[in-house]
């Protein structure tokens, strides 16, 4: 009997339907697993995609070590020259960015980074790659950061000064990013404030004019550098006022305490902006390959963040039936590599004595539709405060981002700014 013509057509639908794949590879926690990876010979390009086997259990340190000793055999077997460049800090990349060998004393292996059979890491950095202080610079030395200077020093470009006036002003501002913010976008609020006050940003390395730039390991290292750097331009006749909006808020409150201490410097006024105190930051969970992953893989890590509502950029979490990922995009990739950078700068937080009040007064803002933080949490910043009776919250229109790309929000905010350094002057 022939076919019908509707039989035809369920099973050409079922031809054209893709077969189950046989899943070749998976993860399983505590069982180690034998995996093939890809990489290059630091300092020549005759030995590009090498391969090596590895065990998917082992920690970043113990892959970097028998990288190495794969790098060293291909040079005595070619009789090539010693390795010039400086591989002591142990740093690898993966997908264009540093993979940290640990978060709060846990050691992290290529499962918790998602790293699989076929895949690629490198021993040195490449194009649009995140750097790293004290990175090794393969086919230029002279710019390799001298043993003696891998402890934290002044950064002589994170301060930069916003403001067209140039003038010596008494009264200084300095405005602390945001997670993967940078200077510029602080320069609509500047405009708006009076030109006989000095208005100084971060900006941090990995993004803008500072892509090609070192950035820190992590974030005790570069509360020390932002302490240093900002130190004697905070030394010099006048007052000292900060403004942090979101995660920058926490680094402003390390780094106020640090110059008080370290330094001797004093702040008139800490402003902060959308965040909750610094001990309250949540404590990660490591039980788990799983949430272990939520962390350290870069596709989850812009998922959470844009459903939290910190407002990122949708397209940074989209991910094709395919295999495509947004971030890895030429257009997306420099916002999710200074985002990158952020996230994994604040996984020492909180740090010590994150409940000690501040020898200065603080105000806090608060965007009221904001989703990711509530005013609550906003509240606490009161037990920070050097006198709680001055502390108050001052709400603006407007979501965890309130005065970003908003002519109007950003004028209100220099206004408030303006009255609050006229106040605690």
């Amino acid at each position: 009997m022939p076919k019908s013509y509707e039989r035809k057509l369920r099973e050409a639908e079922e031809r054209r339907r893709p077969r189950a794949k046989e899943e070749l590879y998976k993860a399983v926690e505590g069982k180690s697993q034998r995996i093939m990876l890809g990489f290059d010979h630091p300092e020549t390009l005759q030995f590009e995609m090498q391969l090596t086997w590895v065990e998917d259990t082992w920690t970043v340190d113990q892959l970097h070590d028998h990288l190495m000793s794969e790098v060293r055999r291909l040079d005595a077997e070619y009789r090539r020259k010693p390795l010039r460049g400086n591989y002591s800090q142990k740093y690898l990349w993966f997908d264009r960015f540093v993979l940290r060998p640990r978060v709060q004393g846990r050691e992290l292996t290529l499962q918790d980074y998602g790293i699989e059979p076929g895949y690629r890491v490198k021993v040195s950095p490449f194009y649009q790659s995140e750097q790293m202080w004290g990175q090794p610079f393969p086919f230029d030395h002279s710019k390799e950061r001298p043993l003696d200077q891998m402890t934290p020093c002044e950064d002589p470009k994170l301060l930069v000064r916003l403001d067209k006036g140039g003038g010596d002003f008494l009264t200084r501002i300095f405005f602390f990013p945001w997670l993967g913010g940078n200077s510029s976008a602080y320069i609509p609020v500047v405009q708006k404030m009076p030109k006989d006050i000095c208005c100084y940003a971060l900006e941090m390395p990995g993004r803008g004019e500072r892509e090609a730039d070192e950035g820190y390991p992590t974030g005790t290292f570069a509360i020390k550098v932002m302490a240093l750097s900002l130190a004697k331009e905070m030394k010099r006749r006048g007052s000292n006022y900060v403004f942090a909006h979101s995660q920058g808020s926490h680094f402003a409150y390390y780094v106020v305490k640090r110059l008080r201490y370290e330094h001797n410097v004093e702040i008139k006024g800490l402003f902060v902006s959308n965040f909750g105190v610094p001990s309250a930051m949540p404590s990660m969970d490591l039980s788990t390959l799983q949430k272990r992953q939520q962390i350290c893989v870069p596709l989850r890590i812009f998922t959470n963040l844009v459903k939290g509502g910190w407002g990122c950029d949708p397209k940074l979490a989209y991910k094709s039936h395919m295999g495509y990922q947004a971030y890895q995009s030429q257009e997306l990739w420099p916002v999710a590599r200074s985002l990158l950078i952020d996230h994994w700068i604040t996984k020492d937080f909180p740090l010590p004595e994150a409940d000690h009040p501040l020898f200065c007064p603080v105000v806090a803002f608060y965007g009221t539709e904001d989703e990711a933080v509530s005013r609550s949490a906003v509240n606490e910043w009161k037990n920070l405060s050097a006198d709680p009776d001055v502390f108050k919250v001052i709400e603006m229109p407007g979501g965890h981002m309130w005065f970003q790309n908003n002519s109007s929000r950003c004028e209100a905010l220099a206004i408030e700014l303006d009255r609050l350094m006229r106040r605690f002057r």
